[in-house]
């Protein structure tokens, strides 16, 4: 085992580490589809974007509230993988038994779950069906549900002036304040 290739060995897994964060960072950054900030670590990885139009139909498929299409994400962490595997093989003769190689590996191997990761993670509402903070959505699961029916009110009575039908304004205040007859009658 070669000090140069450690070295290279550990910057690599800096690299990719760093890349990842990247990507994925930017594309949490940005609004449903992408941007232009997008499409510029889109250019530095070499991916080409999607057409405007597929953009937004994937957006709008996936209801996406945030965030670059998954597609392009994917295809930028692909790039990166596929740069890591061609320095791995470069390190393989020198490195091929040393663990901190077979990690190096298990990186590269990790961008393909990270992509997952950030698709689920996007558009969570695409698999669960309506979102609760659509209105619509709300509007129509609670059409039939009145909010006072969980609600229990205890029996009330209400004394009335049996003279002028004037209900009693006081508790215990028997006199009407309107006739001045007593509520109850005699």
């Amino acid at each position: 085992m070669s000090d140069p290739a450690l070295a290279r060995l550990l910057w690599l897994e800096d690299e990719i580490r760093r890349h990842q964060t990247a990507i994925v960072s930017a594309a949490w950054q940005c609004p449903p589809g992408g941007n232009r900030a997008w499409d510029g670590v889109l250019a530095h990885y070499r991916v080409a974007p999607e057409a405007p139009a597929d953009r937004v139909s994937e957006a709008v498929g996936r209801q996406m509230t945030r965030g670059a299409v998954p597609t392009e994400v994917r295809r930028a962490l692909d790039s990166l993988a596929t740069w890591a595997q061609g320095e791995l093989g470069a390190l393989a003769p020198a490195l091929a038994q040393n663990e901190r190689f077979q990690f190096a590996q298990h990186q590269v191997r990790n961008l393909a779950q990270e992509a997952d990761r950030y698709e689920s993670a996007v558009s969570p509402a695409a698999a669960q069906g309506p979102s609760i903070g659509s209105i619509f959505a709300n509007a129509a699961a609670t059409a039939g549900k009145a909010p006072w029916q969980s609600v229990k009110v205890p029996a009330s009575a209400v004394l009335v002036c049996v003279t002028c039908g004037a209900p009693q304004q006081k508790p215990l205040d028997f006199r009407c304040p309107y006739c001045g007859n007593p509520i109850a009658g005699r």
